[in-house]
């Protein structure tokens, strides 16, 4: 059987759980940024761009995810389905609810002004997001849409996940700005060290899953 087959059976209920709990730490994440609004990741700039020309309010960042990854795994569909898999479907549904609600959570968390109260809910919804993110990756069910697009386009340069993605997040920032998403201290962090974070998470993760796993076998 082939590796674009494999990618289609359904997984344990461990993965989907996993999955699950990773893409509810990305929207997470995602929604504890955008309301830090001190500067966004890449890929929230991006999103919070195309809500911006859609006119939704800010804590409706989900709605926007909900559009772009449905798009992005049409493209990838076509271009290479392994990336597209039943894991990439629990993260389209999940993520964008989260996303919401992180942004609530923001509200509540942050009731000041004060600039330190904010950068340390950022940073701490950073870490949440690319935490979700290498726990997706480790247990290789599926991925993002982002995420796949980084594997994807990371297998046919034959480069690396962390140098590709610093190329794609720079890119991705600037169209997000250009479509009116905000930008700020976090913004330039996170593409500085998004891609090596992730890798780290996503090894240890990797470590921690294979080994419990090979325990239930």
């Amino acid at each position: 059987m082939s590796k674009g087959n494999k990618k289609f059976k359904l997984p344990s209920v461990v993965d989907t759980a996993l999955a699950v709990a990773g893409a509810i730490l990305c929207g997470l994440g995602c929604g504890l940024v955008n309301f830090a609004s001190v500067g966004m990741d890449s890929v929230g700039i991006f999103y919070d761009g195309i809500r911006n020309i859609l006119n939704l309010e800010p804590d409706q960042i989900g709605y926007a995810s909900y559009i772009v990854s449905f798009a992005l795994s049409i493209f990838l569909l076509f271009a290479d389905r392994k990336y597209v898999s039943f894991g990439s479907i629990i993260y389209i549904l999940v993520y964008g609810e989260f996303a919401n609600l992180g942004t609530m959570l923001g509200s509540m968390l942050i009731r000041t002004d004060n600039m330190i109260v904010r950068y340390a809910v950022s940073v701490s919804g950073l870490m949440i997001l690319f935490l979700g993110l290498g726990i997706y990756i480790a247990i290789d069910i599926g991925v993002d849409a982002f995420t796949g697009v980084v594997l994807w386009l990371s297998n046919i340069t034959h480069k690396k996940m962390e140098t590709v993605k610093i190329i794609f997040d720079l890119a991705l920032t600037v169209i997000g700005i250009l479509l009116g998403g905000k930008i700020g201290v976090i913004t330039v962090v996170s593409i500085a060290v998004g891609g090596p974070i992730i890798a780290f998470f996503t090894k240890k993760v990797q470590k921690i899953y294979f080994k419990q796993k090979l325990k239930r076998v």
